[in-house]
């Protein structure tokens, strides 16, 4: 395991993980966000979108030591004025 620091929707997590470990999963089991969804697993659906740095990317297969130190935006992310908006609907 390792100490990963991951800033997601505007916060800082430090989280313990093997670094091989798929984001999709360190998103939905430790942080408790499960707006991306698992689907095909091979990065083809586009179930577990999320943006990094801005830029859509494909989670479900991604180690989450490619995340360190990015910005992540999740739909979680996207509420505006503590509502959900058209997207989140």
């Amino acid at each position: 395991m390792t100490r990963i620091v991951l800033r997601v929707n505007g916060t800082s997590h430090e989280i313990e993980a093997n670094p091989s470990t798929p984001m999709i999963y360190v998103l939905r089991n430790q942080l408790g966000l499960t707006g991306a969804k698992l689907g095909c697993e091979l990065e083809q659906c586009g179930a577990c979108a999320v943006l990094a740095d801005g830029e859509p990317v494909l989670i479900c297969v991604r180690p989450v030591s490619e995340f360190a130190g990015r910005e992540i935006l999740t739909v979680e992310g996207l509420v505006e004025d503590e509502r959900c908006n058209d997207v989140q609907r």
